[in-house]
């Protein structure tokens, strides 16, 4: 199951990203966030989506700042040097096409699921854990040098 949700994870990422903000992320090793093992890099803006159905998951999208600057920039063809509301905005139409994105995978083997409305949280040293238990994975991608983790927890 956990390769199945990491294939899900980098086609939602790549679609989303290559038709609607014209970057292409390249995902790097999944890494399993058993025992709480903390996530490497900044995570300055984070959108987070759950489903609910035949299992209980959440999708959280944590950008670095620049990464989070370069996705809205590109997606809206306005220059952000800071993150500010539309950039926030920005990343919870991010975190919701990637969370739709996943939905309609899980449909196309049979699993029907239900998505939450996004939040998206900013600043400096949060953590975030949507689902407790063990089964969680983060995929990290780069784009452009700059860093973004997307995390799929779950429990059946």
């Amino acid at each position: 199951m956990y390769d199945r949700f990491v294939s899900y994870i980098k086609k939602a990422v790549n679609d989303v990203f290559s038709t609607m903000i014209s970057l292409v992320p390249v995902p790097g090793k999944p890494i399993s966030r058993k025992n709480n093992i903390i996530i490497p890099g900044n995570k300055d803006v984070t959108g987070i989506i759950g489903f609910a159905g035949s299992i209980t998951a959440s999708i959280i999208v944590h950008f670095e700042k620049h990464a989070a600057l370069m996705a809205t920039s590109n997606m809206l063809g306005v220059d952000y040097y800071n993150i500010d509301n539309d950039v926030k905005d920005a990343v919870g139409e991010i975190t919701n096409m990637i969370g739709g994105a996943v939905k309609a995978e899980f449909s196309k083997s049979g699993i029907e699921l239900s998505l939450s409305l996004p939040i998206v949280i900013s600043g400096k040293d949060f953590e975030t854990n949507c689902v407790s238990g063990d089964d969680s994975v983060l995929v990290p991608f780069d784009i452009l040098e700059n860093n973004l983790y997307v995390e799929f927890s779950f429990k059946e």
